[in-house]
């Protein structure tokens, strides 16, 4: 059901997800700029989770209060991941706070927390189309 609302905007998630892969979010001063793809570090995790589970709230179209969970989960993993990168990303990588730079994958965060958030808000309303169609019968 892609020609719904919601699902782009969960296509809107998964592509702010997959630019933090694809380009660096934040740089210092003197050192090359940080990527989100090892995921052997803590800070990705969240954005890993984010994508694999917009994907499976995407193609669940049929389960509309699993979607709405799984939206509001997908807004936790962006929330952690932000707080992550914001917050740890001085003491995972051991430079200096006062000069990093963060660029703008980082603010495509929270982009997509608003996109799911917009996205929950979405499937409640088919919900309740659903719900008073079926009253009606």
């Amino acid at each position: 059901m892609i020609q719904r609302v919601q699902s782009l905007l969960l296509v809107i998630v998964v592509l702010c997800g997959m630019c933090l892969l694809l380009f660096p979010f934040v740089s210092y001063q003197g050192y090359p700029p940080l990527f989100l793809r090892n995921p052997a570090d803590i800070a990705p995790i969240g954005n890993y989770l984010s994508i694999l589970t917009a994907l499976i709230t995407l193609f669940s179209y049929k389960r509309r209060k699993l979607q709405i969970k799984l939206c509001y989960l997908i807004m936790l993993f962006n929330l952690s991941l932000f707080s992550t990168v914001l917050c740890l990303t001085n003491q995972l990588y051991d430079h200096d706070f006062e000069k990093a730079t963060f660029l703008f994958p980082t603010y495509l965060i929270l982009v997509s927390i608003i996109a799911a958030f917009w996205a929950g808000i979405f499937i409640k309303k088919d919900e309740e189309l659903v719900r008073s169609a079926d009253r009606i019968r």
